[in-house]
């Protein structure tokens, strides 16, 4: 599904967020707080917005990214500034090619959901990050009632209108069919704080970036 959406996957994500999907990668990027010298992963990486921003914002920090699309990784290449460089793994989130403790850090954006095994995916992460390193996730949470929130504005807006804007841009109506549902039947932020913790995260904190909708979550291995 990614590697057919993934020639229009880069506009679609700044469409369909308004733009503000970069401002919540640069929020997380700075929870993470990177440091010259650390070795960063991005899971579910896409084409590179988070390591190629945690690139900009710390140059001294190195930068990888691991995802299962061909495709995705083929836009990467292509957009990744000839002074940069960011190391890639082809690789599904519950099976990362890493040794343990690996990485000081770790980010996921948007992309949990769409692990196949929930728990096998945030045990791999925890795996491969050392003891107090720090996990940056963002993603959409439903309300405890599986909806988006209080906000009908929000609601009409992820189930009625980003579907049909998708399907239109990319051609793909089922993947932008897949995003609103994933989303809606996806944890709530507190049971993604339980299952952070049975992985081996503690220190669970999470804010809202968008009223209703998307969460950034920061945890730390171990202790």
């Amino acid at each position: 599904m990614f590697d057919r959406i993934a020639p229009t996957y880069d506009l679609l994500n700044r469409l369909l967020s308004f733009g503000f999907d970069r401002r919540w990668r640069a929020s997380a990027i700075r929870a993470g707080e990177p440091r010259p010298g650390q070795r960063w992963l991005d899971v579910a990486a896409g084409s590179g917005d988070m390591a190629i921003a945690g690139l900009r914002e710390q140059p001294g920090a190195r930068w990888f990214a691991a995802d299962p699309s061909r495709e995705l990784f083929a836009v990467l290449g292509k957009r990744t500034p000839p002074d940069l460089s960011v190391p890639r793994a082809l690789a599904r989130a519950e099976a990362l090619p890493f040794r343990d403790a690996s990485f000081d850090g770790v980010t996921v954006a948007f992309g949990v959901r769409n692990f196949a095994d929930t728990a096998a995916g945030l045990g791999e992460l925890a795996r491969v990050v050392r003891p107090g390193g720090r996990l940056i996730v963002l993603e959409f949470h439903p309300s405890a009632r599986g909806r988006w929130g209080a906000h009908p504005l929000v609601t009409f807006y992820l189930e009625r209108v980003l579907p049909r804007v998708g399907a239109l841009v990319s051609g793909a109506p089922r993947a932008y069919r897949y995003l609103a549902d994933s989303s809606r039947g996806f944890l709530t932020v507190e049971r993604m704080a339980v299952e952070l913790k049975r992985a081996g995260f503690s220190r669970v904190q999470w804010r809202p970036l968008f009223p209703g909708s998307v969460m950034l979550t920061r945890a730390v291995k171990g202790g």
